[in-house]
């Protein structure tokens, strides 16, 4: 009944004017049999006769114009509060003044009033109210001495504010309510025609049906996968036995727990059928998505195509330039004259063979997959015997490098393969001694140990120039390098590697308070990472020296 102000509320006047019907045959039923309540017409019972009889035409008059709707609502809806108003005031006044059942009346009046108004008119015909009720107490009071209306009159005028406020802060509230539901019914409205649409537009295939088969829902992508002939079989009697009897067995044995909840299918095309259970008011449906694998298995096609050349163009090039220098220097020998000139070009070619047999072996190490032979190792030990081997050679070759290393824990136990470790630390040293050299050539090394989210991170520092941004997101790609004596290989078996042990290897971002590129090794914690390891100095110096790979190692 209650709608906002405003708004044409026809089946409020209705519903106002049977209630108003039923109370004036109340009253005329009370004032013909004199069965009523003591209070009616104890004042004057042959005008509360006449307004309870005018009382009841006036209703039936006013179910007249709701029937025929000779006037708009408005006019109606005053015509009908003050109709209640005059005749409830006048029942009052035949009665002795607005008391028991009479009182209850005017209340439920002027809240009807309320909900058919709202608003200002609401607010003023309570004012009529209140005033009626105390210009009758006044009344009553001068011509009754011995009765006090004017206590009762002020609670009733009370009652008839409050009750219209009430109203209108209820209908206030309904109608925020009201328009609170028809956003989200609109929103609810456009995200369905919009997850409809998206489906519609997906390449999965999607169908929703009962567990018997009956099918609900299905998008274009479906249909052309189960075909034509399937979709106009659809159109008829909406079953999925029909469509594609293998989905339906697979679904059937699903819901039975009996089947998996994804299966494979080779007609009408190659398909894969994926069962989701969905809870609905309606009771539990499935649903189903189809993965076109014909599509996926022609994509999987290109990538590996597209693979391989970009592989055989970069062997190409990377072997071009040392056979070019081979043929010239093998065309060169015969001419020579001298042994010098003979030693020099048999060194080209010596030179040039070992880089294309290097190459080739890093291609090699790079398509198979590591085998990780993983034991327990102190990192914080392990890195400084490095560190001390790294020393020694360069102090061998007379380059003038340092390394140092900062540990924040004083072991590190870690599950790594240590030929793998090697591997992975020697590529990253010999990047540093290409690219990281400062201007002054007195490149610094600095590792550090820590520990962070559960794994250990072994971290690399130079001093050099920093890695321009365009290129720090190639430095991991096969055959990526700038150097020209490089393969391009060394980085990205380095994190081949790291991978296969269960770690991970990236280049840090810089920072504006840091010099130099770093680089950052995770690796996992051992079991029982708190317990104390037990080496000896002969086990340790056994397991760095047989660390180093004895084969030719994947540089950059």
């Amino acid at each position: 009944m209650i709608q906002p102000a405003g708004t044409e509320n026809w089946r409020g006047l209705r519903l106002a004017n049977a209630y108003r019907l039923l109370l004036a045959l109340a009253l005329t039923a009370a004032a013909l049999t004199g069965r009523g309540p003591a209070v009616f017409g104890q004042a004057d019972a042959s005008l509360f006769m006449v307004t309870a009889w005018a009382y009841l035409f006036l209703a039936m008059a006013f179910e007249w114009l709701l029937e025929l709707r000779i006037l708009p609502f408005r006019p109606q809806a005053h015509l009908h509060t003050a109709g209640d108003l005059a005749c409830l005031m006048l029942i009052a006044h035949a009665s002795g003044g607005p008391e028991g059942p009479i009182a209850l009346a005017l209340v439920i009046a002027i809240g009807i009033a309320a909900v058919l108004h709202g608003g200002r008119a609401a607010i003023g015909y309570a004012a009529v109210g209140v005033l009626l009720v105390l210009g009758e107490a006044i009344y009553a009071s001068w011509t009754q001495t011995d009765a006090n209306h004017l206590t009762n009159s002020g609670f009733l005028g009370a009652a008839l504010l409050l009750i219209t406020v009430l109203v209108i802060a209820f209908e206030r509230r309904a109608a925020l309510w009201e328009h609170q539901s028809h956003a989200r019914e609109r929103e609810v409205r456009y995200l369905s025609e919009l997850a409809l649409r998206v489906i519609e537009q997906t390449d999965n295939g999607i169908i929703v049906s009962d567990p018997d088969g009956r099918i609900e829902y299905i998008n274009a992508a479906a249909r052309q996968m189960l075909g034509e002939r399937g979709a106009a079989d659809l159109a008829n009697d909406h079953r999925l036995p029909d469509l594609h009897p293998g989905v339906c067995d697979a679904l059937r044995a699903w819901h039975a727990g009996h089947g998996g909840q994804q299966q494979d299918f080779d007609q009408p095309r190659r398909l894969r059928a994926q069962f989701h259970r969905i809870e609905t008011a309606l009771g539990p449906r499935a649903l189903i998505v189809l993965l076109d694998l014909s599509a996926e298995d022609e994509r999987v096609r290109r990538d590996k195509l597209a693979a391989l050349g970009r592989l055989i163009a970069s062997i190409a090039h990377e072997v071009r330039n040392p056979l070019s220098s081979i043929r010239q220097a093998a065309e060169l020998l015969p001419e020579s004259d001298t042994a010098e000139e003979r030693e020099q070009l048999t060194g080209i070619i010596t030179r040039h063979s070992d880089r294309i047999n290097r190459l080739v072996e890093d291609v090699l190490g790079a398509a198979r997959a590591p085998v990780v032979h993983a034991q327990e190792v102190d990192l914080v030990d392990w890195l400084a015997r490095f560190a001390e081997r790294r020393r020694e050679a360069w102090r061998a070759a007379g380059e003038p490098f340092t390394i140092q290393l900062d540990a924040d824990v004083e072991r590190a136990p870690a599950q790594v393969d240590t030929t793998h470790l090697w591997q992975v630390m020697d590529n990253l040293c010999d990047n540093a001694e290409r690219h990281g050299r400062p201007a002054d050539g007195q490149l610094a090394i600095r590792l550090r140990v820590t520990a962070a989210h559960g794994r250990w991170q072994v971290q690399l520092c130079d001093n050099g120039p920093r890695i321009p941004a365009a290129e720090r997101d190639a430095l991991f790609e096969p055959f990526y390098t700038t150097h020209s004596q490089g393969t391009g290989l060394g980085l990205f078996v380095s994190r081949e590697l790291a991978l296969a042990n269960r770690g991970e290897l990236t280049l840090v971002e810089p920072t504006a308070d840091t010099a130099g590129n770093c680089f950052r090794l995770c690796l996992p914690m051992a079991e029982g990472t708190g317990a104390e390891g037990a080496w000896g100095d002969e086990a340790r110096a056994d397991e760095i020296g047989t660390s180093e790979p004895a084969m030719t190692k994947a540089r950059e």
